[in-house]
């Protein structure tokens, strides 16, 4: 994107921002932004040591923080980036796939 500006193209980074760290026998996955969430809605069971913790605003997934969860942390990308309004109960339900929520 650097390099396109650069040359004269207009292009704008719109990649949903990630990070990820093991810290012992735990990984967090980070995909998104908080900023301005006014939900949370947990999907997984943090006594399992497995679960995300997802931040929206209104109905929208604005972030989503994993713990052990790496299945779900692709999609959670998606979701971050997507701008489409969900059903929290769908999202918090971890028998349902996240691609379908």
């Amino acid at each position: 994107v650097a390099a396109a500006n650069i040359s004269g193209k207009e292009a704008a980074y719109d990649e949903v921002p990630w990070f990820w760290s093991d810290q012992y026998d735990l990984k967090l996955q980070i995909a998104g932004l908080a900023d301005g969430h006014d939900n949370t809605v947990v999907r997984g069971n943090p006594e399992d040591g497995s679960f995300t913790v997802f931040a929206l605003k209104g109905n929208t997934v604005l972030a989503a923080d994993s713990i052990n969860a790496m299945r779900d942390h692709m999609e959670c990308r998606k979701l971050a980036g997507a701008a489409k309004t969900v059903d929290p109960a769908r999202l918090a339900d971890a028998e349902i796939a996240l691609k379908e929520v």
